[in-house]
Parts: structure tokens; C-alpha cells; sequence
């Protein structure tokens, strides 16, 4: 039984945010649901405080305010995606009724880890340490305890004479709070509108008292205080334990439509590829390595019974992309033996040589010594992928069937569907297709815009990401990119391609071209399917499939 809250340290800090965390943990785990909406709540004041005291004007909602403290303060992405988190899964339990009892453990600890991150920042105590978080029991001492103890104070605070106008207003204050902290233990899923209106008194009350704090302070003050808490904020990271960070990396992968979730979807608690589904099963054994040890992959992707993928996921891969090496280990040392006993414990040989044998196929390595056995391999820390910190955040991903083949930083995990789609392409015959087919005659083009055309498609063959194509005004720019997207497409390297303008002008200037211009005697939106502007966008997007 807990003796206080894990939360106990936010006590005289943040009276609110330490009344919700108690309230949460007070409802595990005989209500995980409204644990998750508690702890929704605890990231809406944390942030909404944090906003505060980073000088960020007010915000319409959560994701709003969340997106500032991402762009201002340039808040740790770990930190960030603890904060959607909370918001995510709370926003399930209050519409969708989620009840989940792993969900509400994970956002327990991860809203402590948050809790510490932010009780360093806000006290300055950079060295707190960390209190060692214990799994709430049944609390219903604690709970009551609690209550009892802030029922008191609110009767001592009505007892109480003020002498001052200023004591009155503090007596006042205080009564607001101590009746919201009340409402906040004492509510359940469903709010009585006496909880919810105390609760949200008591947090414009809280807000309001801490910046009567900062308005005291002078104007030089208070910007040599905003700029040392954003500089902290910036410098302070979360230190997620592995357990949490594969709960961050299961939802990321669930969200790319895979069956996700390291503590029941593991080998060794009995999770196995079914048909038809498509599963990320964590600490797949591997075979042996060169040193004769025997590993496990941190998670495989199987796509039905097909491994596909292997992911090498730590919370400690500051360098995410040195990180694809472990999972290239992985894919060397996948066995495949294994994998068709183990299948057929559980389904007919039919089933299992139909699903196995195309994977016997394996691609050689740079040394020319192993050879890899499963295609694509990844490498994750679980951050939220942030273009300016690219080898330290996102999935980094490689196609190993082609020792050209680059390393890459992706936004998001590849959906199945898409795996499937890659492992039925050919990049280097498609590349081939430009050197089979340079005439260009049939597009009209000036000799320029073909030598432009031609220098997009040479950086392609050769793997580069980034391209930046200068022509000067009136060289026909749009002519020559329409050229570039048939050839693209024509050669099918790309499926679909995004044509982007900043103006709707260009954007209507630019349908105008796709409709005029024609190619063997067709119009460019003829022969492809071009889907065009919104009706409220200032931006042209333009998907053209084949």
C-alpha cells in the first residue's frame, strides 16, 4: 500500500498539478479510465503553467499550446511527446470511454518523469533527485486521507477573520482552490458541473497567482527570469526508461496501422505472426552472430506470416542512424529455420511454404561477406522527428536489398501496406529506365529544360534526397517540371508526386498548364489523375497517380 503520492514533491509548488496526479493515481486500477482523464488534465495545467512561464501568449487549446512550446522554447521532443501522449489517450477516455489498464499505468509514469522534469525547472533544484516511482495499490487510505486533510483547511480557512482588504482576497483565493482540489479527487469520469466549475476556478486561480508572482518582479526581471527558464526548459531532457520509451514507440507504430505493444506482443509471452495480420512482435530471437551469442531483435514486422522488417529501438540511441547497424545484425542473423518450425506449431506446411520461401532469398552486405535475410531495417529512440535534429529524433530507415541504397530519416513508420509495395518495386531497373529512354522529343522541351530534366534524374539514380532545381524567370519552369513528373512517373521510380506553389495564383496558373499541356497528342491531366486546389488554401497540392 502507498504511504503518500509519487507525486508528493509538486506539494507547495503546484498545488493543482499535485491534486490531479493524486487523483489519478487514487483511481488505479479500479478506474483506469478516469485515471487517463486525470492525467490528461495534469498535462493540460503542467503545460498551460509552462506557457506561463516561457512568456507564450495564450493558446485556443492543448495541441496549440504544445505546438509553441515546441517552436519558442524549443522544449525537448521527448518532452513534447509526453505532453500528446497524455493529451491523446486522455482525449480517448473522455470520448471513447478507453479504459485501459497498461495505458493508464504508462501515463502514470510517464506523467512523473514530466513531474520531475518540470518541478527541476520551475524550483531550480537542477539536481533533485529522482524519487523512485512505486505502482499505485488500491488507495482508498491515501484517497481518503487527502480529502479529509483539505476539508479541514477549507473549514480553518472559514473560520478564519481577514483583517485587510489584501487578507480577504487571499482567503478567498485560497477557498477557490481548496474547493477545486476537492472536486478534482472527488471526480470521476463524469464531472457533476459543481466539480468542473470549481476545478477550472481553481486553475484560473492558480494561473492567476502565479503571474501576481511575476508581475511583482520588474520588467528587467522578468526577461532575465523568462530567458533562464527557456534556456533550463531547452537544456533539460526526459529521461525515459526503455520501458517507456517502446510504450512511445508502440503507439507509433499502432498508428501506422501495426499491432503493437512491447509488454504483451513478445515472443516469449507467446505473441506469433497470424495470417492476415500485421504484427510488430518485440525480442524475436535471432541466430547466432560472429561471436556465437544469441540475440534478440527489438521488434520483427510481419506482414501475415512474412517477416518484412527489424527494428533496433532504444531510448538511448542519441544517434539514431549508428543505431541501423544493430538491426542490419539483426537482419543477418535472422533465422529462418526457426521462423518455419515455430509457424508450423501453429498452422499447416501449406500455410507455411507459401509464406517462407521467398525469403530464403537474401542480398549481400557492402564487405561481401554476410548477407542480410530480412530487406528493411529501422533504428528509433522514439522521439517525434524534428527536421533540424534529424540524427536525433524520427525512424531511420534502409532498404538493404541494394548495397547503393542509402540510409534515410522518415517522419513517420512505413504502413504495411507500403513495405509491400517497396518489396514489389525494383529502384535500380526502374533507374535504368533514364538510361534506356534519354529522348525527350515527344515533351517539347527546349535543350536547357531537357539538361535540367536530365541532372534531377541523375541525382536520383544516385540516391540523393534533396534536389534544388534554379531556373531564372521565364525559362519555362513549369513546362520543365511537368516534363520531370511524366518521366518520373513514366519510369515508375515514383507512384505519386506533390507539386507545391506558395500562391494561388501559381497554383491556378500551373492546373492551366496541366490542361494544356500535351504529350504524343494528350494532355498532361488526361494521361494522369491530378487532384487540385482546396477551396480554402493558399497552397497548390497536386497528387498525380499513374
Amino acid at each position: 500500500m502507498m504511504n503518500k503520492s509519487n507525486f508528493e514533491f509538486l506539494k507547495g509548488v503546484n498545488d493543482f498539478t499535485y491534486a490531479i496526479a493524486c487523483a489519478a493515481e487514487n483511481n488505479y486500477p479500479d478506474d483506469p479510465n478516469t485515471t487517463l482523464i486525470k492525467m490528461r488534465m495534469f498535462g493540460e495545467a503542467t503545460a498551460k503553467h509552462l506557457g506561463l512561464l516561457l512568456n507564450i501568449p495564450p493558446c485556443e487549446n492543448q495541441h496549440d499550446l504544445l505546438r509553441e512550446l515546441g517552436k519558442i522554447a524549443f522544449v525537448d521532443d521527448n518532452i513534447l511527446s509526453v505532453f500528446h501522449k497524455l493529451r491523446r489517450i486522455g482525449n480517448q477516455a473522455v470520448h471513447e470511454y478507453h479504459n485501459d489498464l497498461d495505458d493508464a499505468q504508462m501515463c502514470l509514469r510517464l506523467g512523473f518523469r514530466l513531474a520531475v522534469w518540470y518541478y527541476r525547472l520551475v524550483t531550480k533544484d537542477y539536481d533533485f533527485p529522482v524519487p523512485v516511482f512505486v505502482l499505485p495499490e488500491r488507495g482508498e487510505n491515501l484517497y481518503h486521507q487527502e480529502v479529509l486533510t483539505l476539508k479541514q483547511q477549507l473549514e480553518q480557512q472559514v473560520r478564519e477573520k481577514a483583517q485587510s482588504q489584501a487578507e480577504v482576497e487571499a482567503q478567498q483565493q485560497k477557498l477557490v482552490a481548496l474547493n477545486g482540489y476537492i472536486a478534482i479527487l472527488e471526480g470521476k469520469q463524469q464531472e457533476t458541473e459543481a466539480q468542473t466549475q470549481a476545478r477550472l476556478a481553481a486553475l484560473e486561480a492558480q494561473l492567476a497567482e502565479k503571474n501576481a508572482e511575476l508581475a511583482k518582479q520588474t520588467e528587467q526581471e522578468r526577461k532575465a527570469y523568462h530567458k533562464e527558464i527557456t534556456d533550463q526548459a531547452i537544456k533539460r531532457t526526459l529521461n525515459l526508461s526503455e520501458e517507456e520509451s517502446r510504450f512511445l514507440i508502440d503507439a507509433q507504430l499502432r498508428k501506422a496501422g501495426w499491432q503493437a505493444d512491447s509488454k504483451t506482443l513478445r515472443f516469449s509471452k507467446g505473441a506469433r505472426p497470424e495470417p492476415g495480420v500485421n504484427k510488430a512482435i518485440a525480442e524475436w530471437p535471432t541466430g547466432k552472430d560472429e561471436t556465437g551469442n544469441q540475440g534478440f531483435a527489438d521488434y520483427v514486422l510481419f506482414v501475415g506470416l512474412k517477416p518484412i522488417a527489424v527494428v533496433e529501438a532504444k531510448r538511448k540511441n542519441i544517434d539514431v542512424p549508428g543505431k541501423l547497424n544493430e538491426s542490419y545484425r539483426y537482419s543477418k542473423c535472422f533465422d529462418n529455420g526457426f521462423l518455419r518450425e515455430t509457424l508450423l506449431e501453429h498452422y499447416s506446411p501449406d500455410e507455411v511454404h507459401e509464406a517462407v520461401p521467398e525469403y530464403e532469398t537474401s542480398w549481400q552486405d557492402t564487405s561481401g561477406q554476410q548477407r542480410f535475410k530480412i530487406p528493411f531495417c529501422y533504428s528509433t529512440n522514439g522521439r517525434e522527428y524534428r527536421a533540424a535534429m534529424k540524427i536525433k529524433s524520427g525512424i531511420w530507415y534502409r532498404d538493404v536489398r541494394d548495397t547503393r541504397n542509402m540510409s534515410k530519416a522518415l517522419p513517420e513508420w512505413h504502413r504495411p501496406e507500403e513495405l509491400l509495395e517497396m518489396l514489389g518495386s525494383e529502384p535500380q531497373k526502374q533507374n535504368q529506365w533514364f538510361a534506356d529512354n534519354p529522348g525527350m522529343s515527344e515533351l517539347g522541351l527546349r535543350y536547357y529544360q531537357e539538361d535540367a530534366v536530365r541532372a534531377v534524374e541523375k541525382a536520383i539514380v544516385k540516391g540523393q534526397q534533396e534536389i534544388l532545381l534554379a531556373m531564372a524567370t521565364g525559362t519555362g519552369k513549369t513546362r520543365t517540371a511537368i516534363a520531370m513528373m511524366f518521366r518520373l512517373i513514366q519510369s515508375q521510380r515514383f507512384k505519386r508526386i506533390l507539386f507545391l506553389v506558395d500562391r494561388r495564383s501559381l497554383g491556378e496558373q500551373a492546373l492551366g498548364a496541366f490542361e494544356d499541356t500535351r504529350i504524343n497528342g494528350d494532355t498532361f491531366n488526361s494521361i494522369f489523375d491530378i487532384k487540385g486546389l482546396g477551396n480554402d488554401s493558399n497552397l497548390l497540392i497536386v497528387f498525380m497517380f499513374r
